[in-house]
């Protein structure tokens, strides 16, 4: 009866957990809280770009299994701390898909600008060392990482 009554519990967490995270404007409390190491309701409330208390008061609520208040401020609760880590490793690995997704862009721009770099510095007539030879060992080996970023 005990191990049922504790499978229960376990599975309204697992629902609420989701049902908290599932919400745009939940999330991006979450990442505020997260930021910020003890946060006062008004500055959530500006933050968040929530029109009203009651809206901000209703997703706090919502995210009780992740967000505690003391002495007046918010903080990340354990398992909160937890899901703001799963939230930026999910917004940085979004971000590495785009430039995965965008390669050839990316490594054109990235050759784009340093012929621009060597350009200019011959046109301002520079040290000719400088355009002829450090600036391109410097193009070059920037397009090496660029290109080693997206093995």
């Amino acid at each position: 009866m005990v191990e049922k009554e504790n499978d229960e519990k376990l599975q309204d967490l697992e629902q609420q957990v989701f049902e908290a995270l599932e919400n745009q404007k939940r999330r991006d409390i979450l990442r505020i809280v997260g930021e910020n190491k003890g946060i006062a309701y008004t500055k959530i409330l500006s933050a968040s770009k929530i029109a009203d208390s009651p809206t901000l008061s209703y997703h706090l609520k919502s995210l009780a299994p992740f967000i505690e208040q003391k002495d007046g401020k918010y903080r990340l609760t354990t398992i909160g701390k937890d899901a703001y880590n799963l939230l930026l490793k999910t917004h940085a690995y979004d971000k590495l898909a785009l430039l995965q997704k965008n390669k050839v862009e990316v490594t054109i721009g990235n050759a784009v600008i340093w012929l621009a770099a060597i350009a200019s510095a011959a046109y301002l007539g520079t040290d000719i060392i400088l355009y002829t030879v450090f600036l391109p060992i410097l193009a070059a080996m920037s397009l090496v990482v660029t290109y080693e970023l997206f093995k």
